[in-house]
């Protein structure tokens, strides 16, 4: 982890502004200890690795020798030529491919390698893949770690241009369990167990984040569990879900429950780099606004970060993970031309992420 540096609590940041508008302003009064950053980019920080982020799930997508993938719900269209995806879930076609050509059409598209004739039956969930910096810059003034950089260089998102949302229930969650009355809740351990579940192992996936519908407490409602373990126990199947700082509720199996795979999120993005310990960590967060806040440099022209530590930002709107406190339906995020703080909503697709390490 990494470590506070003395003073974090009681100076001031410079706020990069190093021109003097008025007698008593940020570049005048401001005594602070000035930006200072430790580039990494040796040893575990060099080369890049994959992050798998969650895309799409369906029971309707088939696989036809010799190169296409097909999906008769029409759910495709968001997968674009020249995307590595990773297909994990079905009888014969698992591994990682390319779309070499047919990408944004809803039916079907043609990849590299070849595939197996294999129909639509089981549970299939789909990831883009992108290979991401190992590069980190160290705050030497804060303590943050931070991913260099951002998801803009990433082919993941709708558009594989690294943008994704904060999450969209209705739009980009998939079903792996339609509704049924036998998943409960197993308390300790954080166990999501389907009861009499063992066949559905191959729908579950380390990494995966999901949300559930049908329980009573809403705290086992929440979205962005994390699976870490998925275990047949007996006839049962035991899904191990990383809950951050929340506590399920034990609730035996009743009523009519289901579970679905977040896709195209900040937090899947967030999840792929944990799930292969980017950079050598397992511990990647999307900052808040107070941590967004300590990068940003108002001097003129834009509130860009420092540009050689972090660069090829470009004028990129970032993801936090802040809420709007008077509303349950609107996110922040960090407007860098001018260092603003914007609200939309959780299901906007057009903003980029940037990960730090938790401290």
């Amino acid at each position: 982890m990494p470590v506070k540096m003395p003073g974090w609590s009681s100076i001031p940041l410079k706020t990069g502004q190093v021109t003097v508008r008025h007698i008593g302003d940020a570049a005048d009064y401001n005594r602070g200890m000035p930006k200072a950053y430790e580039i990494l980019t040796t040893g575990q920080f060099s080369a890049t690795s994959n992050l798998d982020v969650a895309h799409y799930a369906a029971a309707t997508i088939s696989f036809t020798a010799p190169d296409i993938i097909a999906d008769s719900a029409n759910g495709l269209v968001t997968f674009l030529n020249a995307d590595t995806i990773v297909v994990k879930g079905s009888a014969s076609n698992d591994g990682t491919y390319t779309i070499a050509s047919g990408g944004a059409a809803a039916d079907h598209f043609h990849v590299a390698p070849n595939v197996v004739n294999e129909g639509a039956a089981r549970y299939v969930s789909m990831y883009k893949r992108a290979a991401h910096s190992n590069n980190c810059v160290l705050d030497k003034r804060t303590g943050i770690m931070w991913s260099r950089y951002n998801s803009s260089g990433d082919k993941v998102g709708p558009t594989s241009d690294g943008k994704l949302n904060w999450y969209d229930l209705a739009a980009t969650c998939f079903m792996l369990h339609p509704a049924a009355a036998d998943l409960q809740i197993v308390m300790p351990g954080n166990i999501l167990r389907i009861v009499g579940g063992a066949a559905e192992i191959t729908r579950y996936h380390v990494g995966d984040i999901i949300v559930c519908a049908g329980f009573a407490n809403a705290v086992n409602l929440l979205p962005g569990y994390r699976v870490t373990n998925v275990a047949v126990n007996g006839a049962d199947l035991d899904i191990t879900l990383w809950t951050c700082n929340q506590t399920l509720i034990a609730e035996a199996a009743a009523g009519v429950r289901s579970i679905k795979l977040i896709c195209r999120s900040i937090y899947g993005y967030a999840a792929a780099a944990n799930t292969i310990a980017l950079a050598g960590y397992s511990d990647w967060i999307v900052p808040n606004a107070f941590c967004m806040g300590t990068l940003i440099d108002y001097e003129p022209p834009t509130g860009l970060p420092d540009a050689v530590a972090f660069p090829g930002f470009g004028l990129v709107s970032l993801r936090i993970s802040n809420t709007d406190p008077t509303t349950l339906t609107q996110t922040h995020y960090w407007y860098p031309t001018n260092a603003t703080l914007v609200m939309t909503n959780y299901t906007s697709l057009s903003y980029i992420v940037i990960l730090m390490r938790g401290v």
